[in-house]
């Protein structure tokens, strides 16, 4: 094992770092980490009253930062990061695909779909997702309108992916390029609505190497951190593959306040240390 962990006196701070090659090695640390806290039961599961149900307990651990070395192309990261595939993969082609289409394709092709839709989507449509945050200025239009027909902000025009893309390309040194996934809207969950787990990405350049924050809320270490990790790592990949010139991919930075696992998934955490 070649990676560095460090965790807090009091457990409520993680540190785990490590190169391409390393991303196993780097989960199984917080997977025994996260086995060693109580677990217990929040109450409720995304929008849904689980206070009843024994399963729902999770184990947690709270501020947890992962400084990971990217894989530069698509195999290394297949390779590296194992995500659920050919499922991440399509569904980060629909991603970055220009269209905030709601709901998509792949949500019911991802390996842990279970269907029950109706307790998570009102009016066919998820309270969010991916297609929606990433290109924001057809929102309010149907599928393929013309972006002249853009929803605005509250003074400027909305931005949305290949805004960013192009704001790397016109300046190289600037620290503004950040994709936000969290919109206005979220704040306070003011209609009882789901709410990302992700916050955003910010992309930062320096000296050639493409560099990239992840910041979530909230992530679940069995079903959604392994494909949240490599999706992150193909934007990155997407991102520096847009740009003109040659651009290497750097470190991946992300912070998960609340990473947690359900305690009915014990057996399954419990392997993810092997």
């Amino acid at each position: 094992m070649s990676i560095f962990g460090f965790s807090s006196e009091d457990g409520n701070g993680h540190i785990v770092m490590g190169e391409a090659g390393d991303f196993y090695d780097m989960r199984a640390y917080l997977a025994r980490r996260l086995l060693e806290t109580e677990p217990v039961n929040h109450g409720k599961w995304q929008t849904l009253d689980v206070s009843q149900s024994s399963a729902h307990a999770t184990y947690e651990l709270l501020n947890s930062t992962l400084w990971y070395q990217m894989p530069q192309h698509l195999q290394g990261a297949v390779l590296a990061i194992k995500p659920s595939w050919p499922w991440a993969e399509d569904h980060f082609q629909e991603r970055v695909a220009g269209y905030p289409i709601n709901p998509g394709v792949e949500h019911e092709n991802w390996p842990f779909h279970q269907g029950h839709v109706e307790l998570h989507q009102h009016g066919g449509k998820y309270d969010h997702n991916y297609m929606e945050r990433m290109w924001p200025k057809l929102l309010h239009y149907e599928y393929g309108m013309a972006k002249e027909l853009a929803f605005q902000g509250y003074r400027f025009n909305v931005g949305e992916l290949d805004d960013v893309i192009q704001q790397l390309k016109e300046d190289r040194g600037t620290r503004q390029a950040y994709l936000p996934i969290w919109f206005p809207e979220d704040t306070g969950a003011t209609s009882g609505q789901r709410v990302p787990c992700s916050l955003g990405y910010h992309f930062i350049i320096r000296e050639g190497i493409l560099h990239l924050q992840y910041n979530l809320r909230s992530c679940e270490i069995y079903r959604h951190f392994t494909n949240d990790i490599y999706m992150a790592v193909r934007l990155a990949q997407h991102v520096a593959s847009s740009l003109e010139d040659n651009v290497t991919l750097g470190q991946l930075t992300t912070h998960i306040v609340s990473l947690h696992g359900f305690i009915a998934d014990h057996d399954v955490i419990e392997g993810m240390q092997a």
